[in-house]
């Protein structure tokens, strides 16, 4: 079995050693002092990355929080784990995380870990490398006396998109012709439809349409993905300014 990856985000030296060596059988840990850095990793690497490990400080409560949720938002599989809690801990705070406190030996954290990483198959995992905003979207139809019609894609990533559309939304199924415009450049794809929204589906949800892309290219995904990447780091890094969790 391969390592399993993780990140952890610690500024103390003595602490980073002692999860890089007790833990090193077993999992590869990149280990960032600041949040714009592992940020970065995470977005680019977050279909490897099973687990975050930050250490709990009642000052970063706010951060921690925020961080935890831009991580969602980015990929709802990567798993926090909070590390070097004090005994009178309130877990009831991250319900979702992992939590171990001072005492946790190592290889009690390690067997935690991994019976998490074996109760969650790799082969469910996918990318999650979405970014949300308004891409207009030219769509047309291989059925020439159907037209065209403009539309915006609200998400997308390097292999597919959801499209906003109130009305005449495509069958499952049916084979379309998509031009994205991009800020500097327009992309053309070939693409399936594999989910409609009429708005009983997910009535949460604006009314759509989810496409996969077919003849996209290598390097046109790759730039797509880059461009998501930098899309949702901008967008963090807007939000919230580079500090570190521990001290």
């Amino acid at each position: 079995m391969d390592k399993v990856k993780a990140v952890l985000i610690e500024s103390d030296s003595n602490i980073v050693d002692k999860y890089k060596n007790g833990l090193s059988e077993s999992f590869d840990i990149s280990t960032f002092k600041d949040t714009h850095s592992s940020m970065s990793y995470i977005i680019k690497n977050n279909i490897d990355i099973y687990f975050y490990m930050i250490r709990y400080n009642e000052k970063d409560e706010n951060s921690i929080s925020f961080f935890a949720d831009k991580i969602k938002d980015i990929n709802p599989q990567i798993k926090l784990v909070i590390i070097e809690a004090e005994d009178d801990f309130d877990n009831n705070k991250y319900p979702y995380a992992i939590i171990f406190n001072k005492k946790s030996e190592m290889s009690h954290v390690n067997n935690v870990l991994l019976q998490h990483v074996n109760n969650n198959d790799s082969s469910q995992r996918r990318q999650y490398s979405r970014v949300n905003w308004p891409l207009n979207v030219i769509v047309s139809y291989k059925d020439k006396m159907r037209g065209t019609m403009e539309r915006n894609i609200l998400s997308i990533s390097g292999n597919g998109a959801y499209i906003r559309s109130d009305i005449n939304i495509p069958n499952k199924g049916d084979m379309l012709g998509l031009t994205i415009s991009f800020k500097d450049f327009k992309l053309f794809t070939e693409a399936k439809v594999v989910f409609i929204n009429n708005g009983t589906e997910r009535p949460n949800f604006p009314k759509g349409f989810a496409v996969q892309f077919i003849d996209i290219g290598v390097a046109s995904q790759k730039i797509i993905d880059q461009i998501i990447r930098d899309k949702l780091l901008q967008e963090i890094l807007i939000e919230y300014e580079d500090e570190n969790f521990s001290s």
